[in-house]
């Protein structure tokens, strides 16, 4: 059911607005209608007088005016006070008092009882020393004024009724697919994110909130499913070496007083290292997932990290490491997380190549450019992405045996990409890996 809160306020609202503007726009009516037919009137009375006062200018003065209308009337009253001539209406009757100065020429309403007890549109006019006093009836003006206000005290409260109505049926019906989205949204659960919410295809507000609750339902769907591949990669990873562990210590205990204990500890040592590795990674990764932000940033010599994890390299023996191509490169960022991120980067290399690691270092284009290259097998073109997912390896040359367990280039791709850099393969296909490692300079982000 939509909410009735959201339609009830808008309704009453409107209503309140509508009733406001129709009940302003009701007076305002019956102003203007009032003061046109007042104007009518008065306009009439001037025409009136005009033609009383032409004719007292000709020199006639009658006894008697004729009545123009059957609620109008006539009186002229001279310089002393007294009726000259008036319409049969008015005869015998004093003259009329005015409320405004009898010197000038003026048009009020008034009620004359003389005549009816009604009000009058009343002209007076200065005339020869006299003053002439023109009427006619007012109730033409009143009773068209009250008839309009009555039909609009009954009209304006339907019509806001109507509207109110209109409103409450419309909100509702634009409301209709927001409760349809809200209703999916909380009947879906962890187990069923592949739902999606309704869209009404209206291009509109509701229209792009339905497209974006669906990409959001999108990132969820894909970040749950990728927790629960690193919980059960994870869990597969991690119950080898317990499971060697495990072996390795019960031989021990078993042949603890038939052999020497120093090759076995070196093994289960080694284990241990592994496993270590091993959970640091995943901790680094549940505490990446958690997070979007680095913990500290500063500037850092990116060529000193990459000189220091070269020579661990290097002491091992292994594999020749070659720097002649390292030069300069200030970058900023965290150096713990870089200095990760190059170590992986060099494991890795050191783990498939044949007798040599190739660095190279340099500034190009307002980026730090890092490329690490090994003379082993290289990486084909079906695994060129592959091999930064989690846990991701390849079938042939790059396999748990060699030492990795598919963690070392996610790691480092998660730490350059949230450094604003890129991390990717630059030669797949091609004999020997070749890795490069883009990362803002100082000040270019």
């Amino acid at each position: 059911m939509i909410p009735h809160t959201i339609r009830f306020r808008l309704t009453l609202v409107a209503g309140a607005l509508a009733a406001l503007v129709l009940a302003v726009a009701g007076v305002v009516i019956v102003l203007l209608q009032r003061g046109a037919m007042t104007a009518s009137l008065d306009q009439a009375l001037t025409h009136r007088a005009d033609d009383i006062t032409s004719l007292l200018r000709d020199g006639e003065r009658p006894d008697r005016f004729s009545l123009s209308g059957a609620e109008g009337f006539v009186q002229l009253v001279d310089g002393d006070g007294l009726v000259v001539a008036s319409t049969p209406n008015l005869e015998g009757e004093p003259p009329l008092r005015l409320s405004s100065n009898p010197g000038t020429e003026t048009i009020q309403t008034m009620k004359v009882v003389e005549v009816d007890d009604d009000l009058f549109r009343v002209l007076s006019r200065p005339v020869g020393g006299g003053t002439l006093l023109v009427g006619t009836t007012y109730d033409v003006v009143t009773e068209s004024t009250t008839t309009l206000a009555v039909a609009l005290a009954l009209t304006i409260p339907a019509v806001i009724v109507l509207l109110a109505a209109l409103v409450w049926w419309l909100v509702g019906r634009t409301l209709r697919p927001v409760e349809d989205i809200r209703t999916e949204v909380a009947s879906i659960s962890t187990t069923d994110l592949h739902r999606r919410v309704p869209q009404p295809g209206t291009d509109d507000e509701i229209d792009r909130l339905a497209t974006t609750m669906n990409q959001m339902l999108e990132r969820l769907q894909s970040s749950v499913e990728r927790q629960l591949r690193f919980v059960a990669d994870a869990s597969h990873e991690l119950r080898s070496p317990l499971t060697r562990l495990r072996a390795d210590i019960e031989l021990g205990l078993a042949a603890a007083l038939l052999e020497p204990t120093g090759d076995r500890l070196r093994t289960l040592l080694n284990e241990v290292i592994g496993l270590q590795t091993l959970v640091e990674d995943l901790l680094y990764l549940a505490r990446a997932d958690a997070s979007d932000t680095l913990e500290t940033r500063g500037p850092l010599d990116l060529d000193d990290l990459v000189f220091d994890e070269a020579r661990a390299i290097d002491a091992s023996g292994r594999v020749e490491v070659s720097l002649s191509e390292v030069s300069g490169a200030h970058v900023t960022g965290d150096r713990s997380q870089l200095r990760r991120a190059v170590r992986n980067l060099l494991q890795n290399a050191e783990r498939h190549a044949t007798s040599r690691v190739f660095l190279s270092l340099g500034e190009v284009d307002g980026y730090a450019v890092l490329t690490v290259a090994d003379d082993g097998p290289g990486v084909p073109p079906s695994g060129s992405e592959h091999i930064f997912e989690r846990f991701g390896r390849l079938d042939q040359s790059r396999t748990a045996q060699t030492g990795g367990v598919g963690l070392g280039l996610a790691i480092a791709r998660d730490i350059v990409e949230r450094h604003g850099g890129e991390l990717s393969l630059s030669n797949p296909g091609e004999p020997g890996a070749r890795f490069e490692m883009r990362v803002p300079l100082v000040g270019r982000d």
